[in-house]
């Protein structure tokens, strides 16, 4: 049977004393929350200084007794925490700001009264907020007090303490002699000695509460002296003192009764049990207890109801009730979770850990004594202890620094001038910042100004790389053909003239686009604005291609909608409509749709150009009024790429708009609008006034020449067809001539036809000449074969860039025909002396069967090693050598294998073969002298004797007989 145990607060301070809880101490605080200790460190540390400077530099505000009565009667009127919370938000609302503050006030009471201290805390942290923004020192101090009030209640002495000692300094510094004022000093003494009480120091809490109760008999507050004279009661108790005690408790029952407080009432009775339980009178505790209880579940202080309850626990355990023991304290541990009571769960685990290890059970004794000793340490470990001891001798001595009011003024000036130095600096670094921003944005402006120069810099070199190849292109020819007709002798004169005014033609054109862009671009000279209906003058521009819609096939429609008065130059509206009615038949096939339609929106004449041709895709659709732009795709309709552009700048001109949408496969529709005006003085004049339509460029088709394997053939890749045609007119009498309009093609048709030499010009759209080459001299068919590149730029590092992609030669446009025609015969006449030595070299490379690696390099002698390994390896497995095996075995089809090994060696394939297996034969006449020759024409793949010998005496000039004959000799 366990020692009878006195009151709850008794019960606590004898376990901070017990031998086994100083051992554990020490390991306990190791597992404190470090970094709730310092946020609440922080927070009392931030509280303290804000009350200090406040309470020094604010003057509060005046609120009359009335104003003060008022606000609490309206106040006190609401009990329940809801209503209360109600209240708060509308007196808030209607800007009643002294009401708002008593109602956080008794909000935060009702909601600790139910044990819901978070809430109050937040409820009561509110309420100091608000009375520090009003300067209200009174409702300031009793907020302060609250909240300490809150933290005791949590476990939280130390920062109890802190806040209570803050509310207590603020009342002694304050000059109000009000019954509120001196109230509020003796709440704070009451609550600095209920800490003390806690902490086991009786001295101090006796003085702090005699204090505190003079201040209530000053006051007259019966209810205020029942709590002291109990608190007094329980320090007579815990120095064995228990007549004392019982005059004190009697005294508070007496004054709390008066008061008619149930809780003051009910706390008596759990006072009383606590005197009878130490005196061994179990039942009569058990009798006071219980009352004591009854009262409390009356209402829902359930922190408060707890004393009872686990007491009545403690109760039942000395006089061997386990089992009422253990229901009161499962009830009492559901309740003390419920409200997060630290303090009573320490209580309630110790009960539970001396229940168990007086029935034995070890283990769930050594667990409720560790949760009880970790609840105690979370509310009272030593370092709380320490930190609770220095705060109270803190106290005493900030009693003597009031004297030292000068040095604080001295502080205050340092302080200030300590301001003015952060606030300059803040000024400094303001400035400097400012500066730096400054600097960071002129160099960000500098760099993008950099970046446009480049890019301008970058469009300008576009334009004259651009506008110079579609200058020399047509030059080209026009040089090449005056030359040429200079010749008594030329034949097809009138062609070559038709040819050269082709070209004059594209060329004046592209010169006259070009100039109308830069003059509607800088604005020079006035625009012809005239007057009159657009409508008809649509018709005349359609009525201009009737012709050639016609020739073509293609559907030409016109729609008007409406008959349009309005301003318009028509020299503008010419170039417009001819140029996108020019594209739209250029990308039309034979058959297919354009129309053009017109209507009036409001203020806007609306224009649409639709064709039924191959469409455009997204990236085409980005760049198609760029200037020079070609899409990978427009091959067979080639053109300047200037025409859109001219279109888009006559647009800005007039202040419209053109926009553009496409489908591939479906067609493509430009969408004009303008705004119509009646400003112009002239009239539309009757007349075409210069119509005349914009026709697509006819190109020549161009057809390749015939001829066999055995002659040698040029393949020609030109987007220009004049130009193709004129290189292929240089070489059509001694070579077979290829065309191909464009870089892919003409990688097709040299992989297919497998050509002696490739001409090729450098800026194509889709694959550029640089890419082709790169390409042949990557594939293994092809990779052989010369390549002279043409083209209009003729710097040296396009021409270095052109070399090391792969070709042979670099002629600049225009281009001497006589040099072109020398470059042509010296690379045809180098590749037949390389075809002579690869075959000599190929056929020495393989001396015997067993030699099966040589220190080749070269991709063309890789290629015939290649083959004459395939060759060796037939005839070493008595396998007919078959031409068709040798191509599938180099991945070439039977004609390309063709091209291919005579354009190296100068023989046929069959040719090849035979050299080959009299190499062999004559290998193995020089190394087995011995072997006969039948067996060597065996060896070498002959089916007949006879046929061995005729094919020796060809390939040597002997018979293998004379052969030998020599050899022996």
């Amino acid at each position: 049977m366990s020692t009878p145990k006195s009151s709850y607060i008794y019960r606590t301070i004898n376990m901070a004393k017990h031998p086994l809880y100083n051992l554990t101490t020490s390991r306990l605080t190791s597992t404190m929350d470090k970094r709730k200790l310092l946020i609440l460190k922080v927070l009392v540390a931030f509280v303290s200084i804000s009350f200090l400077l406040v309470s020094c530099g604010r003057k509060p505000t005046a609120f009359t007794p009335d104003e003060r009565k008022a606000a609490d009667s309206i106040v006190r009127a609401v009990r329940t925490p809801d209503s209360l919370a109600l209240l708060q938000k509308r007196l808030e609302s209607e800007g009643n700001r002294l009401g708002s503050v008593v109602a956080l006030r008794e909000w935060g009471k009702a909601l600790r009264n139910e044990s819901r201290f978070e809430e109050a805390l937040r409820t009561h942290s509110e309420g100091l907020r608000q009375a520090e923004s009003i300067g209200d020192t009174l409702e300031w101090v009793q907020a302060l007090n609250n909240i300490g009030t809150d933290y005791r209640r949590m476990g939280v002495l130390d920062v109890a303490q802190e806040y209570h000692y803050r509310a207590w300094t603020l009342s002694e510094e304050c000059a109000d002699t009000s019954f509120t004022a001196k109230k509020n000093r003796v709440v704070s003494l009451n609550g600095l000695g209920n800490i003390y009480m806690t902490l086991g120091n009786y001295e101090r809490a006796d003085s702090t509460l005699r204090m505190a109760l003079k201040g209530e008999q000053e006051l007259n507050s019966a209810l205020g002296q029942a709590i002291n004279y109990a608190n007094l009661g329980s320090i007579f108790e815990h120095r064995g003192q228990t007549d004392s005690a019982w005059v004190y408790y009697r005294k508070s029952m007496a004054l709390n009764t008066e008061a008619g407080s149930d809780l003051g009432i009910s706390l008596c009775h759990t006072y009383f049990g606590s005197l009878y339980e130490k005196a061994g009178q179990y039942e009569r505790a058990r009798g006071e207890y219980e009352t004591a209880y009854r009262l409390m579940q009356a209402s829902k202080d359930e922190w408060h109801a707890l004393n009872s309850l686990i007491a009545l626990a403690g109760i039942y355990h000395a006089t061997g009730n386990g089992t009422k023991e253990l229901e009161h304290l499962d009830k009492a541990k559901q309740v003390a979770e419920a409200i997060k009571s630290p303090e009573h769960l320490a209580e309630i685990h110790t009960l539970y850990y001396q229940h168990y290890k007086e029935t034995g059970d070890c283990r769930s004794a050594l667990m409720s004594y560790e949760k009880a000793m970790a609840m105690q340490d979370s509310v009272l470990d030593m370092e709380k202890v320490n930190r609770i001891q220095n705060t109270s001798l803190n106290i005493e001595r900030n009693r003597q620094t009031r004297q030292m009011n000068d040095a604080q003024l001295r502080l205050e000036r340092e302080r200030t001038m300590r301001y003015v130095g952060f606030i300059v600096l803040g000024v400094v670094l303001l400035a400097l910042g400012g500066l730096l921003a400054a600097v960071l944005y002129t160099n960000r402006l500098r760099r993008r100004n950099h970046l446009i120069l480049k890019k301008m810099s970058a469009m300008r070199e576009n334009f004259f790389t651009n506008i110079t190849h579609e200058f020399r292109t047509p030059l080209t020819v026009i040089l090449g053909l005056s030359h040429d007709l200079q010749n008594p002798e030329v034949t097809d004169v009138g062609d070559k003239a038709q040819t050269i005014e082709r070209q004059g033609k594209g060329l004046l054109t592209l010169i006259n686009q070009l100039l109308d862009i830069s003059k509607i671009k800088s604005s020079v000279g006035n625009a012809d604005w005239r007057n009159g209906n657009i409508t008809a003058y649509f018709t005349m521009i359609v009525e201009s291609w009737r012709d050639y819609t016609r020739s073509r096939n293609i559907d030409l429609q016109f729609f008007a909608k409406d008959t349009v008065e309005m301003d318009f130059v028509p020299d503008y509206v010419n170039k417009v409509i001819n140029n996108l009615l020019s594209n739209a038949f250029k990308f039309t096939p034979e058959y297919g749709r354009v129309s053009l339609s017109l209507q009036r929106e409001k203020d806007w004449l609306l224009i649409d150009v639709e064709d039924t041709g191959k469409g455009m895709d997204k990236k085409t659709m980005v760049h198609v009024f760029e200037a020079f732009y070609q899409a990978e795709n427009d091959v067979p309709n080639i053109g300047t790429g200037v025409g859109l552009a001219l279109v888009k700048q006559i647009m800005d001109a007039v202040k419209g708009k053109i926009t553009v949408e496409s489908t591939l496969g479906k067609g493509t529709t430009f969408h004009i609008s303008v705004p119509i005006q009646h400003t112009a003085k002239r009239k539309m004049e009757g007349g075409n006034l210069g119509i005349t339509p914009l026709l697509p460029k006819e190109e020549p088709v161009l057809a390749d020449s015939e001829g066999g394997d055995e002659q040698c053939r040029l393949l020609v890749i030109e987007d220009n067809s004049d130009i193709a045609a004129y290189i292929g007119s240089q070489f059509a009498d001694r070579y077979a001539v290829s065309y191909a309009e464009n870089g892919k093609v003409g990688l097709e048709k040299a992989q297919e036809l497998v050509p002696d030499l490739i001409i090729t010009d450098l800026m194509m759209p889709g694959m550029d000449g640089l890419e082709v080459c790169r390409q042949v001299r990557s594939n293994e068919i092809i990779n052989h074969i010369p390549i002279i590149v043409v083209t209009a730029k003729i710097t040296e590092e396009e021409r270095i860039k052109g070399i090391a992609a792969g070709a042979d030669a670099y002629l600049s446009k225009p281009f001497n025909a006589d040099e072109l025609r020398t470059r042509v015969e010296k690379l045809l006449e180098g590749r037949r002396l390389l075809c002579e030595k690869y075959a000599q070299v190929a056929m020495d490379s393989k001396r015997d069967d067993g030699d099966d690696d040589a220190p080749l390099n070269h991709a063309d002698l890789r290629f015939l090693s290649k083959v004459s390994d395939t060759i060796h390896t037939l005839l070493g497995r008595n396998k007919g050598v078959d031409v068709s095996i040798i191509a599938s075995n180099a991945c070439m089809s039977n004609s390309q294998f063709y091209r291919k090994l005579v354009a190296l060696t100068g023989y046929t394939p069959s040719a090849y073969i035979q050299r080959i297996k009299i190499q062999k034969a004559k290998n193995l006449l020089d190394g087995n002298p011995q072997m006969s020759f039948n067996e060597v024409a065996d060896r070498c793949g002959f089916d007949a004797y006879p046929n061995f010998v005729r094919a020796f005496k060809n390939v040597c000039g002997v018979t293998p007989t004379e052969y030998r004959r020599k050899e022996n000799q």
